[in-house]
């Protein structure tokens, strides 16, 4: 028998079902293993809460996983954002400060962003008055940042820190948050909110017992539900200040509601969720499966908007996805790259005119054997024809080439 567990929007017919996230018994469904044989089926699993299943694979189909984007879905990306170039409603972004000026001053931002958020969730969790103007003006340097260089934060929130993850995640979420709420031309006073639910949205975790937070295996079903409480929790504690705007409220409250209904506590769907909360969503989302946990291993970056890019119309809106995309890059920041060349190297800026193009700082030569660090730009490096020099083939395991991404970002 083989047995693979699988998100539930990842269910097709073919296959055979035999285990479910939850006892039978506690579900409406009057079976206990079954063939799916129609979406109908999969819709009635979905309506009744279930996100896991358990498939066994010598009785029906597996899953077919496919860890890049096709090059469909990439032509298709682009073209939306030939469509956004061309649309006399969007503003083209011009940054007034080159990435290689604003990195010094973001580092320093980041890390005083992530003083400041470990200062107020250990008084949220001491039960402490938690102190949030330092917060409050560390989200302005934010998105001060973004508004000199779009991509500064975006590259350093590619930096990871699994020693403090919890602070860390925060402010990556945040970063990822207001960039792509810049990306959607918001106001700076939404951008303001938005950053302060992003440090945020977290903070009921500070509530949640310590065995269960940092438990090295699987949560049961009741753990499970008490993790999950600290949606709810965050919300109590923020509700205790007067001067929490909506918004950032918005985003702790519905940072774990999906578009399809299949998320938590309100299980909302569709425009229920607010926009503040669809944004939230997508950046947590993002950000925490680059990680790896003990429940999960992390998923690479272009990997990530692979998945990312599949569960858009399920678990998340389809549109926000493509801009979310579009913000950072079909080959993000930290990604490593094959290039048609042989060459091996890291993705370091995004091309925002040309997302397949990104700029590679080259780390191995054309027979795979380390070489000297060489900065090349595929969009611009052509030869005498004009015929464009290098170009993705496809992304790399940095982990089979020891490689640490973070000492190249």
């Amino acid at each position: 028998m083989a047995l693979k567990k699988i998100p539930i929007h990842k269910l097709k017919p073919g296959m055979f079902v035999g285990e479910l996230d939850r006892s039978w018994l506690n579900t409406p469904f009057l079976f206990h293993s079954v063939q799916i044989k129609t979406q109908k089926q999969i819709d009635k699993l979905l309506h009744g809460g279930i996100q896991d299943v358990i498939i066994d694979t010598d009785k029906g189909i597996d899953l077919e996983e496919h860890a890049v984007l096709s090059q469909s879905e990439k032509d298709h990306l682009t073209n939306k954002q030939d469509a956004k170039k061309s649309d006399s409603v969007q503003s083209i972004f011009v940054d007034p400060v080159l990435l290689k000026d604003e990195l010094p001053r973001a580092k320093e931002i980041k890390q005083n962003v992530s003083t400041a958020v470990k200062s107020v969730f250990n008084d949220a969790r001491m039960g402490k008055a938690m102190g949030l103007s330092d917060v409050k003006d560390q989200v302005n340097n934010i998105v001060d940042s973004v508004f000199r260089n779009r991509d500064a934060l975006l590259c350093l929130a590619s930096l990871k820190d699994y020693d403090n993850y919890t602070f860390v995640h925060s402010v990556n979420v945040s970063i990822l948050a207001v960039s792509f709420g810049r990306q959607l031309n918001l106001s700076k006073s939404q951008l303001m909110n938005i950053g302060l639910g992003g440090l945020l949205h977290d903070i009921g975790k500070t509530q949640i017992p310590e065995s269960i937070l940092n438990k090295p295996g699987k949560y049961t079903v009741e753990e499970y539900n008490i993790m999950k409480r600290h949606v709810s929790l965050g919300v109590e504690l923020l509700n205790k200040h007067d001067n929490i705007p909506h918004d950032a409220m918005l985003f702790t409250a519905q940072h774990h509601e999906r578009y399809n209904g299949t998320g938590y506590p309100q299980r909302l769907y569709g425009e229920k969720i607010s926009l503040i909360g669809r944004i939230g969503s997508i950046s947590d989302v993002y950000d925490a499966i680059t990680y790896d946990r003990v429940y999960h291993k992390a998923s690479s970056c272009h990997g990530t908007v692979k998945r990312l890019y599949e569960w858009s119309d399920t678990l998340f809106d389809k549109d926000l996805i493509e801009k979310f995309i579009q913000c950072i890059g079909i080959y993000p920041f930290g990604s490593f790259v094959e290039m048609n060349t042989g060459h091996c190297g890291i993705v370091v800026s995004v091309n925002h005119e040309n997302l397949l193009k990104p700029n590679i700082l080259l780390l191995f030569d054309k027979n795979k054997k380390p070489q000297t660090p060489v900065l090349v730009d595929p969009a611009s490096d052509v030869d005498d024809k004009g015929n464009c020099l290098y170009s993705i083939v496809k992304e790399l395991n940095p982990a089979e080439w020891n490689i640490d991404v973070n000492q190249y970002i």
